[in-house]
């Protein structure tokens, strides 16, 4: 995905060089009145403005148009251009050609140049056969979740997406399997969140459970949630029905520490991580007594997530306070999981840095989603996989070939704060824990915690 657009983005910027060039030599053949210092051929009244064609012939906001034609004038603030519908920013004018940018949801593309008198009424309009086919850009956004008093203060409630107040935390994401249109997101008590898309509104989801980690679905739908607490003999995992609508509650087994919960796409287990003891187990959601252990991890009294890859040949072990992402491959044949290996990153060295291998730095590397990537088609391997990198402020992706690049925010070099925008160029995240992709919608939606919303990125709508 990300390599398909930077191709695209130096094959663009290679077009409009080749295009500026076209255009400031147009200005050289023009005329030019030495008293007023204007290039370019006056509108002629009486005479229709046509329009012949473009360059580029596609691009997305911000691209620079040169737009070609008859009677457009010379001069810039006479001369009124929209695409799809949506004013252009005139940069110069020529009579014959005239450079302009093209505007945010251009949507249709259709082009128009109309030439004002100066009272700003229309005197000639002409309109372009062909369409600019306006490519809509990836940008982050926000999807809900509200602040107050110079970004200080919010408030925790239930209500419609455009009025639900902001969030407490948001730990863990996952939509449930069964109804794409319902995201659940786990956090604390009082803050475990549902967002509903059919009726637009955030809930409240009552679980009566303290420190509640991370959520995952059985693979009949039943909801599976872990419970992060200090005591061997207290209940770690915890089971709420479909069958109820998620009211029943059943306690699947004890856990100390637990601090993800995962199950595999195959054999419809739940695998979990011990914090202290440093090791992953999984259970059985339907018989809780086949419950066993079933790798060490390299460090005990470490927080581990766990997300397997939709195939189940293996899962990522997100040693987030250790800054590394290990490898668990597992064998379908004995059904067991072989030692983590190291797939990037340097142990408890916190730092930003894409890279394969050893050369990453992370800086708590938290939850992460894989996502097929259409260029891989046929590999062996067709996912990317993108996780928050909750200390550098960033999302991130590891690619099957084991390499990191930044994918979104750090966009002053590094810095925190809330900004929405180009992925790289403007945005900005503040401690993302969060993220999950939104199938149905073809978006990522990334739990910002610190910012107290929940982000989107996605194509400009």
């Amino acid at each position: 995905m990300a390599k398909k657009q930077m191709k695209r983005s130096l094959s663009i910027c290679s077009l409009l060089m080749l295009v500026a060039a076209m255009f400031f030599v147009g200005c050289d053949n023009g005329d030019f009145n030495p008293d007023n210092g204007i290039h370019g051929t006056p509108f002629v009244p009486g005479q229709s403005t046509v329009v012949t064609d473009f360059l580029p012939k596609s691009g997305g906001v911000g691209t620079r148009l040169v737009v070609y034609g008859k009677n457009f004038g010379n001069d810039t603030a006479r001369v009124h251009v929209t695409i799809g519908g949506v004013p252009a920013k005139v940069i110069n004018t020529l009579g014959e050609s005239l450079l302009c940018q093209v505007p945010n949801k251009a949507y249709s593309g259709e082009i128009v140049v109309t030439v004002l008198d100066e009272e700003g009424n229309e005197l000639q309009s002409g309109v372009c056969e062909n369409k600019f086919d306006y490519q809509r850009k990836t940008l982050v956004s926000t999807f809900c979740g509200t602040m107050y008093e110079n970004n200080t203060k919010y408030d925790v409630k239930a209500g419609p997406f455009d009025d639900c107040g902001g969030f407490d935390r948001l730990l863990w994401m996952k939509f449930d399997p069964l109804d794409p249109d319902m995201l659940y997101v786990a956090a604390e008590k009082k803050s475990f969140r549902i967002f509903d898309f059919h009726r637009q509104y955030a809930d409240v989801f009552t679980t009566n459970i303290d420190n509640v980690s991370s959520c995952d679905f059985t693979k009949q739908g039943d909801l599976v949630l872990s419970r992060d607490q200090g005591n061997d003999q207290n209940i770690g995992l915890y089971m709420f029905t479909r069958e109820s609508g998620f009211k029943t509650r059943l306690e699947l087994c004890n856990g100390r520490g637990v601090k993800c919960v995962a199950t595999h796409p195959v054999n419809g287990r739940i695998y979990y991580t011990l914090y202290r003891k440093g090791e992953v187990w999984s259970v059985d959601p339907y018989n809780p007594l086949d419950n066993h252990v079933e790798v060490g991890l390299p460090r005990t009294g470490t927080g581990v997530l766990i997300v397997w890859h939709p195939t189940g040949d293996y899962c990522y072990l997100m040693h987030y306070e250790r800054h590394t992402i290990w490898r668990s491959d597992y064998d379908k044949t004995t059904g067991t999981m072989s030692n983590p290996y190291l797939i990037c990153g340097k142990d408890n060295t916190a730092n930003w840095a894409d890279g394969v291998g050893s050369s990453v730095r992370m800086k708590k590397p938290l939850q992460g989603v894989f996502v097929k990537n259409p260029e891989y088609a046929g590999q062996e391997d067709e996912y990317d996989f993108y996780f928050c990198d909750n200390g550098t402020h960033s999302i991130r992706v590891l690619t099957p070939m084991g390499r990191v690049y930044t994918y979104a925010g750090r966009s002053d070099g590094g810095s925190n704060g809330y900004r929405n925008g180009d992925l790289r160029n403007e945005a900005l995240f503040y401690y993302p824990e969060s993220i999950v992709w939104d199938a149905k919608r073809e978006c990522f939606l990334i739990g910002d915690t610190n910012n107290r919303r929940v982000r989107k990125i996605g194509k400009e709508e």
